[in-house]
């Protein structure tokens, strides 16, 4: 009797064995991903946000974030990035001239994995820290998820996070 090899039997056994431990641990691992780009995003946006108050401050000039389209406008749908600028001329727009406005930061945005969604065109960061015009939000959801994370910017220009639900 030959002792080096395995049965058909023992064959298909593990095969099936590794066949249910897929089927059970593909959900999980497409979770956990969906989960780390959302919070890698979050990490970005953040940072951003704050990075932008702070040349606000150091500048003394107003700073804009928005999310924009290829066409460097900021938009609130069909964006493809997050666009940080100085607004020097104050028209709340990206200057095409030489003289015009310093770009900061231009951050590539996800594409289908992440809905992400806001309450204004353009968030405005005043040479003293406060942002103008009204409270901003910002929300992101990734796909399949029950659960996303929604940023606050309040009117004194402090950022920050909070977990919301998503449908």
């Amino acid at each position: 009797m030959r002792s080096d090899g395995f049965t058909f039997l023992e064959l298909i056994i593990t095969l099936a064995v590794a066949a249910i431990l897929l089927l059970v641990g593909i959900p999980g691992l497409q979770h956990l991903l969906a989960e780390s780009a959302l919070q890698t995003e979050v990490f970005s946006l953040h940072n951003a946000l704050h990075r932008a108050r702070s040349q606000a401050i150091d500048h003394q000039t107003d700073v804009i974030v928005c999310l924009a389209d290829k066409q460097e406008q900021c938009v609130k749908q069909g964006f493809t990035h997050l666009l940080l600028f100085v607004d020097q001329d104050q028209d709340r727009k990206l200057s095409a001239s030489q003289n015009g406005d310093t770009i900061l930061l231009r951050h590539a945005l996800p594409g289908t994995a992440l809905t992400i969604t806001t309450n204004q065109l353009h968030f405005v960061f005043q040479p003293d820290g406060t942002q103008a015009g009204t409270p901003g939000t910002m929300t992101l959801c990734g796909s399949g998820m029950s659960e996303g994370i929604g940023i606050a910017i309040a009117m004194s220009g402090r950022v920050r996070q909070q977990k919301i639900s998503c449908s």
